[in-house]
């Protein structure tokens, strides 16, 4: 399928405007109708709804839609591969969450760079179920993330675990408490960030059923910085908010109860195929030097 139509599509689909999407691929709006309308036939299907007012997607263009999009991501990625070939040795890429790569990963790369610099690296960040469905697709060679897939042809291992702490600013009324129960949380207003997996589970088990705060917020590291303002308390994992307890920018008040926070895992996936290529043992070698061990997980 041509390329260049599903990239009009897309933008289309994204905008809703035909001028604007011409305006974006430096051709004449009769030129994305005309690619639309290709696309359309090749699919039997009609993939907008138009009006005067404005463009919509149909029920076909809404179900195309993400693997058009995956269709272009695996495109490009096998370009750039084709293309790194010529100047490197060999190309990795790693897809993780946001989290992983500031609070673990950072000093990871930073070294692979300098010890590596035959091989063309690439890094992706997304959440964790975007992360594995690239690493699917094979657009990414290793995937760092929180909820691991349970697909056979994947190796997973734990790299690192975590605890929960309940934090705040160090002049927040609730900083002179010794500690707070479990029973507690749901009177309490949180800057509340969704980790999902097993937190979210946590969760449910410790609130009431549609339990709201005054602020849901993603990604973390805004949280974080919300907390260090003083405008309330949160729930983070102890490796995001390591640097400000140190530094005594933010406090931890201690749970007490039933149920604790559950541990929280990282973990890297990886195509059993791959593992013996020497990027990823050497990208593997190194996070075993910043102590970030690699343990086997047995999935079900």
């Amino acid at each position: 399928m041509d390329t260049e139509l599903l990239q009009t599509f897309s933008i289309l689909a994204h905008t809703k405007n035909f001028s604007k999407t011409a305006e974006i691929q430096h051709v004449v709006q009769s030129t994305i109708t005309i690619r639309i309308h290709a696309l359309e036939r090749v699919l039997g299907k009609q993939l907008f709804v138009r009006n005067k007012q404005k463009v919509e997607l149909s029920e076909a263009g809404i179900l195309f839609l993400p693997y058009a999009e995956r269709m272009l991501q695996i495109y490009e990625e096998s370009r750039f591969k084709i293309t790194a070939m010529e100047s490197f040795e060999a190309r990795l890429v790693i897809g993780s969450v946001d989290s992983i790569w500031r609070n673990m990963l950072l000093p990871v790369l930073k070294e692979f760079l300098i010890r590596y610099p035959q091989v063309s690296l690439k890094a992706h960040t997304n959440h964790s179920a975007e992360v594995i469905q690239l690493l699917v697709d094979g657009v990414i060679d290793i995937a760092f993330v929180y909820q691991p897939p349970r697909i056979r042809r994947f190796e997973v291992f734990v790299c690192h675990e975590d605890d929960f702490v309940l934090v705040v600013h160090p002049n927040h009324p609730l900083a002179k408490r010794a500690f707070i129960s479990i029973e507690e949380l749901a009177k309490i207003n949180l800057l509340y960030h969704n980790w999902s997996g097993v937190f979210s589970k946590w969760m449910e088990e410790v609130l009431p059923p549609n339990q709201l705060f005054q602020l849901q917020i993603d990604p973390a590291s805004m949280i974080l910085s919300l907390v260090k303002e003083g405008l309330g308390p949160a729930l983070l994992t102890r490796a995001s908010a390591a640097k400000e307890l140190v530094n005594k920018t933010i406090v931890e008040i201690p749970l007490v109860g039933k149920p604790l926070p559950p541990v929280w895992k990282t973990y890297l996936v990886v195509h059993r195929t791959k593992l013996t290529e020497p990027a990823i043992m050497n990208w593997c070698h190194l996070m075993s030097q910043h102590n970030l061990e690699l343990k086997s997980v047995m999935m079900s």
